[in-house]
């Protein structure tokens, strides 16, 4: 049902665009809805087929709501989250997600850029060992989701910002603890860091969640809206 993205079309303010999201992403469906990730590990060995079977159902359900979408006015592209990794490392091995996970991206980045939109993933986690295959083979746009404890926003910035855009990277942590005064000096670091070259969007580092106090919020729009006055 496009109801939803028909509806904020139609009332979009003016400048405004959508970025289309319909579910979580391939790996995320397949240890969060379906299997579980102790299940999933013992399916890659056990019965890889049926892990193969089960990740081209849901990547081809992800794809047909994608293609429904392409048309609808004011759609600027796809925004795909699928959490991927953990503090250290991706929740399975780089080669098991080239396999199964990859290739889907791949094919909702590709029908994003023939139709002129962006593509953007959201990922959680340490996915350095995955960066060239998101930047080169799938051809990702930008990149969201960080975590001050995984990786700064600004060192990501400095090895991938002249390939992709960065998005966020306000620690989520820090956006719910900090005092004004630390925190007005946070966000100022991160943009003096991220901003020169451009290719940089300020925000949270992940979700707005309901216990980041509403001042801290408007506190971190602030010091976005003065950088560079």
């Amino acid at each position: 049902d496009l109801w939803p993205f028909e509806f904020t079309s139609k009332n979009l303010p003016e400048g405004m665009g959508i970025f289309a999201s319909f579910s979580p992403g391939v790996l995320e469906v397949l240890f969060n809805e379906l299997f579980g990730l102790e299940t999933l590990s013992y399916l890659l060995s056990d019965s890889p087929d049926l892990v193969e079977a089960a990740s081209e159902k849901v990547g081809e359900l992800i794809y047909g709501a994608y293609k429904k979408i392409i048309g609808l006015d004011n759609l600027v592209g796809f925004f795909q989250g699928d959490d991927m990794g953990f503090k250290t490392a991706t929740l399975v091995s780089p080669d098991i997600l080239r396999k199964y996970v990859l290739p889907w991206h791949k094919r909702f980045a590709k029908l994003a850029h023939d139709n002129g939109l962006l593509y953007i993933l959201h990922s959680c986690g340490y996915c350095d060992s995955i960066m060239e295959d998101l930047i080169e083979d799938v051809r990702i746009d930008a990149k969201h989701s960080f975590e001050d404890a995984i990786m700064p926003v600004a060192e990501f910035k400095r090895k991938y910002g002249n390939r992709i855009s960065v998005l966020g990277g306000v620690d989520v942590g820090k956006l719910s603890q900090l005092k004004e005064k630390e925190l007005r000096c946070y966000v100022r670091d991160i943009l003096d860091k991220c901003m020169p070259g451009g290719g940089y969007a300020l925000g949270s580092g992940n979700s707005i969640t309901n216990y980041i106090p509403v001042e801290n919020y408007l506190i971190m729009l602030d010091e976005g809206t003065k950088w560079g006055v």
